[in-house]
């Protein structure tokens, strides 16, 4: 999937925010840390298992991760790359793309 849209007027920029809780265990509270990053103007989100460049891209560019831990790749127009990873009983990821103004435009 590639996106390159107006709304409401041009969008300059995407942008991917990551909020990631973690816990020690089960019987701690969790802790949150929030990370914006620029994906300037387009992107494209390559999914585990759906998309045929999802392997391309994992196999060229990050061959030494395992494929089970990563549920999909954001692809930035800026050439940066993230993963969305998998949640587990101690770590929990939310994933969002935002335009410049800060409107949640997909939620992954």
């Amino acid at each position: 999937m590639h996106v390159e849209l107006n709304l409401e007027g041009p969008v300059n920029a995407f942008y991917l925010r990551v909020i990631e809780e973690e816990r020690e265990n089960e019987n701690t509270p969790f802790n949150q840390v929030i990370e914006n990053f620029a994906l300037g103007k387009s992107y494209a989100v390559l999914r585990n298992g759906i998309t045929i460049e999802f392997d391309a891209v994992m196999d060229s560019d990050f061959p030494d991760t395992e494929k089970t831990t990563v549920k999909a790749l954001i692809c930035g127009g800026n050439k940066d790359v993230y993963f969305v990873e998998a949640n587990n009983e101690n770590k929990k990821f939310s994933y969002f793309i935002m335009t410049e103004t800060g409107k949640t435009f997909d939620r992954l």
